[in-house]
C-alpha cells in the first residue's frame, strides 16, 4: 500500500462530485511533472490524504489502479488542462473535523520524505497535484484524524466499493417485480442496499441515528440523502450520499418532509402537527453534522425534495 497527499483547491467539488482524482499528462507546451506523473503509481487500495484550502477535509481510497483517461466532463468548464490524462477512481471518506495542516506542520516536515515531499521547508505546500507520503508521516496523519474524528487507522485498510454487485441486485430486483409503487420499490431498496457495503460504510462513519443517537445496528437504515432513482451508480454507492438513520426519522426523510439547510439545522414540513412530532421526535432545535460532501447531497434533497413537499401542501 502506498500513501499519497493531492491537493485540490482548483477541483475538488467537481473531483468529489465525481468521484475521482485527474490530473493531465502534459501543460499545452508539452511539458510533463512528476506531480502529474505519480499518478502512475497509485493503485486499487491506495491512501489519498487531500488539501483543500489548506484542511485535509477528507481521506481517499482508491477503488482501481490508474488508468488512461480524457478529461473528464465535470473539468472543462475549468479548461485549465490538456485533455489527456490519469484518472483514479477514489471513494471519498470525510472528516466532520477538518484538520488544519499547518497545525501539526513541524512534525510534518520531520516525517515527509527529502523528495517529492508535499510541502516545502516554509511549511507551505509545494506548487503541484499528487505528492509522494512516507509511512511514517501516513501514520501520523492517521493518529490526528482518530483523535479528530474518531476514525480508526484499520477502517482505511478495507478495499472500497469497486464492484455493482449491490446496483445489479437492486435493479433485477425491481425489474423481476410486478408493477411496484414508488413505497414497494423504496422497501426493496432499502432491503438490498441495506446489506450490503453501503451500510458497513456508513456504520464505520456513525454507529447510530444521524438524528436520535439509536445505535443497535438492527433498527438502522442506510437511507439515501439523493434518492436511489434520482442518483448516477457512483452517487448510489457514495457513503457521502448516505445517512444511518432510524425507522422513524428515515421515513420523515425519504418522504421530504424534513431536510436539513447548510448548517445542519433540520427543517420540518408545517403538514406536521405537533402531536406527529413529538410521536416521531422531532423538534426545531435538532441540528446534525454534515460534512462538505454531504452538503452537497443534501442541497439536492432540500431544493428538489423537501421544497417540492412544500409546494404539494
Amino acid at each position: 500500500m502506498n500513501f499519497f497527499l493531492v491537493f485540490q483547491n482548483k477541483s475538488f467539488r467537481e473531483e468529489f462530485s465525481g468521484g475521482y482524482l485527474w490530473a493531465p499528462k502534459q501543460n499545452k507546451f508539452g511539458q510533463t511533472f512528476h506531480h502529474w506523473n505519480d499518478m502512475r503509481n497509485v493503485s486499487q487500495g491506495d491512501v489519498i490524504f487531500n488539501s483543500y484550502n489548506g484542511q485535509m477535509v477528507s481521506v481517499l481510497i482508491a477503488k482501481d489502479d490508474c488508468k488512461e483517461h480524457e478529461r473528464p466532463v465535470g473539468l472543462d468548464e475549468l479548461d485549465l488542462w490538456e485533455k489527456d490524462g490519469y484518472m483514479v477512481e477514489a471513494e471519498y471518506i470525510n472528516l466532520v473535523s477538518p484538520i488544519n495542516y499547518k497545525d501539526h506542520m513541524d512534525s510534518i516536515l520531520q516525517l515527509q520524505g527529502e523528495k517529492y515531499a508535499p510541502f516545502n521547508r516554509a511549511g507551505r505546500g509545494n506548487t503541484g497535484y499528487l505528492f509522494r507520503v512516507t509511512a511514517e508521516l501516513a501514520n501520523f496523519l492517521f493518529e490526528i484524524i482518530e483523535r479528530k474524528n474518531g476514525h480508526t487507522k484499520e477502517q482505511f485498510f478495507i478495499h472500497p466499493i469497486t464492484d455493482k454487485q449491490v446496483i445489479t441486485e437492486v435493479e433485477e430486483g425491481l425489474d423481476s417485480t410486478a408493477v411496484l409503487d414508488n413505497t414497494e420499490k423504496d422497501l426493496i431498496i432499502k432491503a438490498r442496499v441495506g446489506h450490503s457495503r453501503f451500510k458497513n460504510a456508513l456504520l464505520n462513519k456513525e454507529m447510530k441515528c444521524k438524528i436520535c443517537g439509536v445505535s443497535d445496528s438492527r433498527f438502522l437504515v442506510a437511507s439515501h440523502i439523493k434518492p436511489w432513482s434520482k442518483s448516477d451508480n457512483q452517487e448510489r454507492l457514495d457513503v457521502n450520499n448516505g445517512l444511518l438513520l432510524c425507522p422513524n426519522h428515515d421515513s420523515l426523510f425519504d418522504r421530504g418532509l424534513i431536510s436539513f439547510n447548510e448548517n445542519g439545522e433540520i427543517l420540518i414540513s408545517p403538514s406536521l402537527d405537533e402531536a406527529t412530532k413529538v410521536f416521531m421526535n422531532i423538534h426545531d432545535f435538532i441540528q446534525i453534522q454534515l460534512t462538505y460532501q454531504q452538503q452537497y447531497y443534501m442541497e439536492w434533497h432540500r431544493e428538489k425534495f423537501f421544497t417540492f413537499s412544500l409546494k404539494t401542501l
